[in-house]
């Protein structure tokens, strides 16, 4: 009977064993995650920043009145010319009496001629030639909307036939004149050792290599981004786009007495902790497991978090699967 019960005994507990090695074996399987590899972005001498390629000046066009749009004669991507018809518009505010309409347009242009003519000779102020330019320009029933540059249609907002409000933009036209710049952002520390004609390098992706200068810098911080804005203007503007992105080099110049410092620029998902210029990441050590370090972070620009402490080149810190992470678990890259 003993034995019996010592055999009943052995074939009960047996099939828990195997369930008891895939609990254990589950429990310290590796959590996948992807990783990203620490290189340098900054180095004494040479500022890094990224921004997105624009025209100088972006300027919308609209209506001085409001009604249907008649005709709308460019489309995006359209090249045009200083002066060129972009637009025509039938006013829905002129007056209801067609004669009544036609008798106040008819003066309006009348009194135009006759200031216009005083102007040249002297005897009316350029006061008195707009305000008479104005009121033509409301007597009309078809008001133009004319190309006030040459330039590049960046985008159309409107279709013909639309209804469209006083000052309600159709039109986005880039000014060649002000030529193709770069707005990128640098830390409050970097941006004082940049000055306005520096000389830039520009990496665009796809593209041949392009030199610039720094010509603006924004007096003020950037609300909510902690960097300040640096515009560069480049030297060959040929053939690029408004909204390309672009890694600029500045040839900066030390601030005397400040410290040399590298900087890295790390994804802003790979920070699973931060508090004002402080943060907290996974770093995976050589074993493959995940170590919790703090790092000391300046700013956030487009390409990432800015971090001056705390890492090494050829490091890799977790991004996505940080929240799956504790410290000392072992890791299995999902991918580099």
């Amino acid at each position: 009977m003993t034995a019996g019960l010592l055999a009943l005994t052995a074939s009960a507990c047996s099939p828990a064993e195997p369930k008891a090695e895939a609990a254990k074996s589950q429990a310290v399987a590796p959590v996948e995650v992807e990783v990203y590899r620490i290189e340098q972005r900054q180095q004494a001498g040479v500022l890094r920043a990224s921004g997105l390629l624009a025209y100088k000046s972006e300027t919308p066009l609209s209506f001085g009145a409001p009604g249907m749009i008649e005709t709308l004669l460019v489309d995006d991507g359209a090249r045009v010319r200083v002066g060129q018809t972009l637009a025509t518009l039938r006013r829905t505010s002129v007056g209801a009496d067609p004669a009544e309409s036609e008798v106040v347009r008819q003066t309006a242009q009348q009194t135009f001629d006759r200031v216009s003519r005083l102007h040249a000779a002297g005897a009316a102020s350029q006061a008195d030639l707009d305000n008479a330019r104005l009121a033509l320009e409301r007597a009309r029933e078809i008001v133009s909307v004319v190309a006030p540059a040459n330039g590049v249609i960046l985008r159309r907002d409107a279709e013909r036939g639309q209804m469209v409000t006083a000052g309600q933009a159709i039109l986005q036209l880039g000014e060649e004149r002000t030529g193709i710049i770069v707005r990128a952002q640098l830390s409050s520390v970097d941006v004082a050792q940049v000055h306005v004609g520096d000389v830039t390098q520009v990496k665009i992706p796809g593209r041949d290599n392009r030199t610039g200068k720094v010509s603006q810098i924004s007096p003020k911080m950037a609300a909510n981004m902690g960097s300040f804005e640096v515009e560069v203007r480049l030297d060959d503007p040929k053939d690029l786009k408004s909204g390309e992105v672009a890694e600029v080099l500045i040839a900066a110049k030390p601030v005397p007495g400040q410290v040399e410092r590298t900087a890295y620029l790390i994804p802003a998902i790979s920070l699973i902790d931060a508090r004002s210029d402080q943060g907290m990441v996974y770093v995976v050590d050589a074993a493959g497991k995940a170590a919790r370090r703090s790092i000391q972070t300046e700013g956030v620009t487009d390409a990432g978090v800015v971090v001056i402490s705390g890492l090494q080149p050829g490091e890799a810190i977790i991004t996505r699967g940080a929240s799956m992470v504790r410290d000392g678990d072992t890791v299995k890259f999902r991918k580099e």
